[in-house]
């Protein structure tokens, strides 16, 4: 109960520094402390998107953009996990893959468009592909970085009472593992919205990131800072979801 406490106090004081912001953002712009038509405030830029997009019309992008993260994360983030518990599992097989892994790692999103567009086209595969390549790398590293982090004497106890093989991986290596594996989903789930708008660059016509690319050239900058933060909203709200209903409960002896 006074964890449960402590997280609704930590949520409540999250929120109240967001909105301390906002109230100082839209004052510096109300004072003309900022100039209005390069950085405008937070009523400014409320007024002008929705003018430009309804809220019906807002939230069609949305479901769109979540509906692309989703796949591109399922995808990238179930592959990342399946080799980061084989890699962590069979040292072999992990010495061998490591180090592509790490040499494609660091490539960003944008970098792949050219292959992708070769590769799919210019449906929706190549935007999942693009997303899906921002989940994979933070899920495999931090899923392998737990599978290798087990400590030895829990397999020495199980191996004690006759755990061997996949029983000894599905039972004591991955549940030990589930910290790490659940940082990197939550790290991947999160680049994978940071690899929307790389995504939606492909000849989208909906979707927040066709959001953003609209106010560019239509040279408003509210549209773009609307997008920007609708794209930030959306990952916090899933984010809290992700981690409240599927890690929680099942991580409390970690998390607390």
């Amino acid at each position: 109960m006074k964890q449960q406490r402590a997280f609704q106090r930590n949520l409540l004081v999250s929120w109240s520094g967001v909105i301390v912001v906002l109230v100082l953002w839209q004052l510096a712009n109300t004072l003309r402390l900022v100039n209005p038509s390069v950085f405008p405030g937070p009523l400014q830029i409320l007024d002008t998107a929705l003018n430009r997009f309804p809220a019906a019309d807002v939230l069609d992008h949305a479901r769109i953009s979540v509906q692309r993260v989703l796949f591109g994360f399922l995808i990238g983030g179930g592959l990342g996990m399946v080799t980061g518990i084989l890699a962590g599992w069979y040292r072999l097989f992990g010495k061998l893959i490591w180090g592509p892994i790490e040499i494609l790692r660091p490539v960003p999103p944008l970098a792949w468009i050219p292959i992708a567009l070769m590769w799919f086209g210019l449906g929706e595969q190549s935007k999942v592909f693009i997303i899906s390549l921002g989940a994979f790398f933070p899920v495999v590293t931090n899923t392998y970085k737990g599978m290798i982090s087990v400590d030895p004497m829990l397999f020495r106890a199980a191996q004690s009472i006759g755990l061997r093989g996949p029983r000894l991986l599905a039972k004591i290596a991955v549940p030990a593992a589930l910290p790490d594996i659940a940082v990197g989903i939550r790290v991947g789930w999160s680049l994978s919205f940071g690899s929307l708008v790389a995504a939606e660059v492909l000849a989208a016509n909906r979707g927040l990131g066709y959001m953003i690319m609209y106010g560019r050239e239509v040279g408003e900058v509210e549209v773009i800072v609307y997008g920007i933060l609708l794209i930030g909203l959306l990952n916090l709200i899933t984010d809290y979801l992700i981690f409240n209903l599927l890690f929680r409960r099942q991580l409390r002896w970690y998390f607390g």
